[in-house]
Order: C-alpha cells, then structure tokens, then sequence
C-alpha cells in the first residue's frame, strides 16, 4: 500500500497571517494619507484662488495709477494702471510654449521706459499664434516712435514657465509700416529697425538697462491696446485667476471618495466578507 503524497501547498502560519495582516493595514493607512492629503490640497488651491479673485476685485475698484512708486510696487499688484512712456522695442521677447485657446503662441513682452525717463517696467502685451509652417518665425508688430500710454494691472512678474536649457533665439525684420498696420509673419533678416534682436525664450532674459535707469520689480499686464484705432493684433484674453476654482472642488471630492473608497474596501475584505464566510 502505497503511502499518501506529501502537499506541496504551504501551510500559513499564524505569525505569518500577522505579518501581512499588519502590512496590508499600513499600506491602506499610507492610501488613505495620501488621497486625503491631495483632497485637502486641492481645497487649498481653490482658496488660493478665490483669495487672490478677492484682492483683483477690491483693487480695480480703486482709481488707475499714474505712475507705479518704486519703494512699494509689490503692495501695488493687481493694482489698474494708465502708464504713459516710450517702448523699448530692442528688447522685445517672444515667449515660448503659451498657449490661448488651445492654441500654442508667443506673449509679447516689451519694456516701456516711462516718460520721466528713470524707471523701466516690463509689459505682458499679449499674445499671437505661431507661425504653423516656421517656428522660429516671429510677427513684426507695428512700431512707433511716439510716447504710448498702457492700460493694464500691475503683476508680480511676467508669465513664467519651468524651461530646461538655454533658450532658442532668433532675429526679426523691422516693421517698416506705419503704426497700427497688422504685419505678417516676418522671416530672420537684418534689416535694421527697432525690431531687430527680438528674441524667442521661455522666459525673460536678464536685461542691462543702464545705471541711469531703474527696473522695477513689477510687471503690468496689458489688457488694451494703445490706441481704439491701432490695433496690434495681439490677443489679451488672459485666463482670470480665479479660473478653474470648481475643477479643484471637483478634484478633491475625487480624492475623498477615493480614500473613503479604499477605506471601505478595506473593512470589507478584512472584517465583513470573512465573518460572512464563517456564518
């Protein structure tokens, strides 16, 4: 009589059902810090930006600035202003990788010297498509030589992006039409004008104005164009701060109820299911 075959299937032993046991509920203990913690930080981008729509609207309740004081400029962001000086179109950049209704483009960033001549401040113009066949072309917008006056708000800086590696640069043509005349995309050249040197980057370059100039630490985000008859063809059709505030509530109770799920799954496999199997 032959004797029975030994069982390959191993036998769990008690301190092993423990182990995992222990590991199981700190794995689902970690889920659930996660997905709460993510929860909780989206409701605090939301406030983020219902705070920050706050200040805009309290601000644009107050007169537009003339000119913007050196000594307190960062009490002054969000802050409408009227600013009256000469653009500095030498120093003209396009930046890169922005985006205006699901469309990619440049924002135009020029520096206006202000009309006291001493300080400089940093203007977001707007935005312009990408030239779909080139994208090392850039538009040569019309230029003047006339003092202009800026409508717009006082930002904290010009838009921003994370950018690896040096940025790509390329020349644009002058605009040689008059003022207020949209010009088409002008390939590098170097024909002289105050275009010429206009960059493309991913952010602003770091400038020498001259000792006898001062930057300030602001910037100003254009939302008119200089005048109602010379149209610049730029887009200002900036995203408002507090947009997509009910995304963010939308993403938190995502992860609420993921954590609440995880949670409940947990109990169920863990206590429920096997008490319903001894029954």
């Amino acid at each position: 009589m032959s004797s029975p075959l030994p069982s390959t299937t191993a036998k769990v032993t008690p301190s092993a059902k423990g182990s995992r046991r222990w590991l199981l509920a700190a794995v689902t203990a970690l889920a659930m810090a996660a997905t709460a913690t993510l929860g909780v930080w989206q409701l605090q981008r939301a406030a983020f930006k219902e705070t920050l729509a706050s200040q805009i609207e309290s601000q644009s309740k107050l007169a537009a600035l003339q000119e913007v004081p050196a000594g307190d400029a960062q009490a002054l962001v969000h802050r409408r202003v009227n600013l009256r000086g000469a653009w500095l179109y030498q120093h003209t950049i396009y930046l890169d990788n922005r985006y205006m209704g699901g469309r990619p483009g440049f924002i135009v960033a020029t520096p206006l010297q202000l009309d006291h001549g001493k300080q400089i401040v940093w203007v977001q113009r707007g935005w312009v498509a990408r030239d779909p066949q080139d994208r090392a072309r850039v538009p040569s917008l019309p230029a003047t030589a006339e003092p202009v006056t800026v409508q717009g708000r006082v930002v904290a800086e010009v838009s921003r992006v994370y950018a690896l590696g040096a940025p790509v640069e390329a020349t644009a043509t002058a605009s040689t039409a008059q003022p207020g005349t949209p010009q088409p995309w002008a390939v590098p050249s170097s024909a002289p004008g105050p275009a010429k040197g206009t960059r493309i980057g991913q952010n602003l370059p770091a400038v020498d104005f001259g000792p006898s100039t001062q930057l300030l630490s602001v910037a100003v985000l254009q939302t008119a164009p200089e005048a109602a008859n010379a149209p610049d063809g730029l887009q200002r059709d900036w995203t408002p701060l507090d947009s997509g505030v009910a995304k963010h509530y939308g993403y938190a109770f995502q992860w609420f109820a993921l954590c609440g799920l995880i949670m409940v799954l947990y109990a169920w496999f863990q206590f429920i299911a096997p008490r319903r199997r001894t029954l």
